[in-house]
């Protein structure tokens, strides 16, 4: 069990701080450092309103922990939805990973699509959702030739 310390009101300790830390960005592993590190090291230079408690324990301002992991929180947001706008159509179909259908396939395909659309075997959302994933995987190099 962790020792309570007399801190000012609205500060933590490091170690506190840092479980915060881990809880609010629901990482799992509880003996992580790492943002640790980062909170000790700004505590002992003056950030998060970090000073020194004692000899040996820092304690540093709720408000700044809770600022530093939204911004933590952001970065990792940016980080998972780093999204880059492609303007060719060409660099599209580099990067397609689908395979490729010939034109008389995706006509087939199409027609089977409507029949099932039609007789209400699929629902519209399905029917529209195929043919998009359809116009996806045709070669759009030999419609445009045609």
């Amino acid at each position: 069990m962790s020792q309570k310390y007399h801190l000012e009101s609205g500060y933590m300790t490091v170690p506190d701080a840092n479980r915060m830390v881990l809880n609010m960005l629901r990482i799992t592993n509880l003996n992580e450092k790492s943002h640790y590190k980062k909170i000790l090291a700004g505590a002992k230079k003056g950030l998060f309103g970090g000073k020194k408690h004692g000899t040996r324990m820092y304690q540093v301002r709720k408000d700044d922990i809770n600022e530093y992991v939204l911004k933590c929180l952001q970065e990792e947001q940016l980080k998972l939805f780093n999204i880059e706008v492609v303007k060719r159509l060409d660099e599209v179909e580099a990067e397609n990973r689908f395979p490729l259908i010939d034109n008389s396939t995706a006509k087939n395909i199409q027609y089977y699509l409507k029949y099932l659309k039609f007789y209400g075997i699929i629902s519209d959302e399905t029917f529209q959702l195929s043919e998009k994933k359809l116009v996806l995987r045709v070669n759009l190099k030999e419609l445009r030739g045609k």
